[in-house]
């Protein structure tokens, strides 16, 4: 079955008449020179631009100075590697592709399976550290059985980000060492849960003792309620469960905190969702918003707001289930049960319902990087 899907099928839709097939080895050269280049800046610009919004909106925040703007966008080293890994693909792809079918007079996917793999050397322009690259490789192979129906299940894209966020979750919550740090201060930053509290919980649930002097300390940095110092100051040390109020000191109410998470997370990365999907269109699909802007714009802002309320509904749920486990322990429904594992089935019971907000074709970029991240610290 599998010989029979790799082999090309006459009745395919994609209709190939009018591709570019260089006849000599000259053109199979210029035609691939002329593809990289184009790659090239295409990503470069995308990359560039995106830097460029963001810095601005850092600008207006008061973050940053104006004067280094755009040395910051366009002569930043990541847009360069971004743009060169992009451009080495499509110089590598086209040639060895086209160069293929002249030799071997086939036009089969072969061609295609010999040239990507070969055009996945590009990946070397990346930084090492950068695995969030490596790992899209490993959802390409799900995504391209799935396309030739060698193997599918339903929902498969919203699964597989959603065991992977369980354990990029679990890390977040139990081993923070084992993420980059970017990246760890962007998912602190997103969920609103000061690190003193997160390294708090980390320490009660492997076993060791928290004093109500220790938690106290740690909350008093975040303007915390009355309700709250008086419930830390409370604290038994042989807690096997730390109250709410150590996780959202400076709010008293799990319902309350959950909708302050929804709109504070909604709000704050709504400009940055806008410029990941305006930026794009702006560079890429230019001809298309200028023909219909009506159409273009509504859709990506559709879609940017479909990027907010997916984040938003991420971090409060797993919010919200946090809380519900320590109002439970409060009842006396679930006894002195604190698994360091609850934080794992958190994260996958947050990501599987939120990332239906995205549209299906924006869950592949969402796997690729909560995989990624997942692989570095498992």
């Amino acid at each position: 079955r599998l010989k029979e899907k790799l082999k090309r099928n006459p009745s395919e839709k994609v209709d190939t008449s009018k591709w570019p097939r260089p006849k000599t080895p000259q053109q199979v050269l210029h035609h691939a020179i002329k593809g990289g280049l184009r790659s090239f800046i295409l990503a470069y610009g995308v990359r560039a631009t995106v830097n460029f919004l963001l810095y601005l909106i850092r600008v207006f925040r008061g973050k940053a100075p104006l004067s280094n703007i755009l040395a910051a966008s366009f002569k930043n080293l990541d847009s360069i590697r971004f743009g060169a890994m992009f451009g080495s693909f499509a110089l590598l792809w086209k040639g060895v592709n086209n160069g293929m079918r002249l030799y071997r007079g086939k036009d089969d996917r072969l061609n295609g399976l010999v040239s990507g793999a070969v055009a996945g050397l590009s990946i070397l322009f990346e930084k090492k550290e950068r695995r969030v690259d490596i790992a899209q490789q490993l959802f390409a192979v799900y995504n391209a059985g799935k396309a030739r129906d060698i193997f599918y299940f339903k929902n498969g894209d919203a699964l597989l980000f959603a065991v992977t966020c369980g354990q990029v979750l679990y890390a977040y919550t139990m081993r923070p060492d084992s993420l980059p740090p970017d990246f760890y201060n962007f998912m602190v930053k997103a969920a609103r849960v000061r690190e003193g509290s997160l390294l708090l919980n980390a320490k009660n649930v492997r076993g060791s003792p928290v004093t109500a002097e220790e938690a106290l300390s740690v909350i008093s940095k975040f303007n915390p309620t009355k309700h709250a110092i008086n419930v830390v100051s409370q604290i038994p040390s042989d807690t096997s469960v730390l109250p709410c109020e150590t996780l959202h000191p400076w709010m008293d109410g799990c319902h309350a905190t959950a909708f302050e998470r929804f709109v504070k997370v909604f709000k704050s990365f709504l400009p940055v969702y806008g410029t990941l999907h305006f930026a794009p269109m702006l560079v890429l699909r230019y001809k298309h918003l200028m023909k219909d802007p009506a159409t273009m714009l509504s859709k990506t802002t559709i879609a940017t707001m479909k990027s907010g309320a997916f984040l938003a509904t991420f971090v409060t749920l797993y919010q919200y289930q946090i809380c519900t486990h320590r109002n439970m322990f409060k009842a006396g429904l679930i006894g002195n049960w604190n698994s360091k594992y609850l934080y794992w089935l958190a994260g996958f019971f947050c990501s599987y319902p939120a990332i239906f907000f995205e549209d299906k074709k924006r869950r592949g970029p969402h796997q690729r990087l909560e995989l990624a991240y997942a692989l570095n610290q498992s």
